[in-house]
């Protein structure tokens, strides 16, 4: 049962882990692809090259490395060693042979790139929303709905912006009421908050101002 225990780890290390590996490293350099959204083409996309991967240490390698896959408990023998070379075949060669394929992709699309910016190409945050809304600091917001009605107010420390995969929604610490143009007027007595969903929303627009404004005084920011 050991050696079987064995060879069944070592089987899935090098005979399966290293295309996920590849596969995971071209995606955080690159972006993810349209094809990439189904899960079942990831899968056998990764089995593929993972396979590649095995065939390329077989040849490379030869009997050094099947006489040791037929008896993995020559791996205890030198136990440092053998997790070096795990660790290279299984992480790092796939992590750099992405890394690789990265740079020689990007040099041919951004000739005139220098190499140390080839890897900032692809930004991971998921939506413009989520852009947005990590980068705001403390003012308005007003939000034209579907209907073509205004509303908005302040958003502040208190206030929250939701993130991928929920829809886009926002609160608001503070509601104001707004004219049809659009035109900030006074904020909403008593008003604790406000939620707006804005997923189906026609426009939303962020605005620059001074810390809030005090609510007795009104105005427009």
């Amino acid at each position: 049962m050991l050696l079987s225990g064995w060879q069944q780890a070592l089987t899935v290390l090098l005979a399966v882990v290293p295309g996920f590996v590849y596969q995971g490293a071209r995606a955080h350099f690159r972006g993810p692809t349209p094809d990439e959204r189904e899960i079942g083409v990831r899968i056998l996309r990764a089995l593929a090259l993972s396979g590649i991967f095995a065939l390329l240490y077989v040849g490379v390698l030869g009997s050094r490395l099947t006489s040791k896959l037929s008896d993995p408990v020559k791996y205890l023998d030198n136990p440092h060693w053998s997790a070096l070379w795990a660790f290279l075949m299984v992480f790092a060669i796939p992590f750099s042979s992405a890394m690789l394929v990265h740079v020689w992709n990007t040099r041919k699309q951004f000739p005139g790139v220098h190499w140390t910016k080839r890897f900032r190409v692809y930004n991971p945050v998921p939506t413009a929303w989520d852009f947005a809304n990590t980068r705001l600091e403390p003012g308005f917001i007003r939000v034209l709905t579907k209907d073509g009605l205004w509303i908005g107010g302040y958003a502040g420390e208190q206030s929250f912006f939701t993130s991928y995969p929920e829809t886009r929604e926002l609160f608001v610490e503070e509601a104001w009421d707004l004219d049809n143009d659009g035109a900030f007027q006074n904020p909403i007595p008593a008003s604790v908050g406000m939620w707006v969903r804005c997923d189906d929303a026609q426009l939303v627009q962020f605005l620059r101002s001074d810390p809030a404004p005090d609510p007795a005084a009104g105005g427009s920011p």
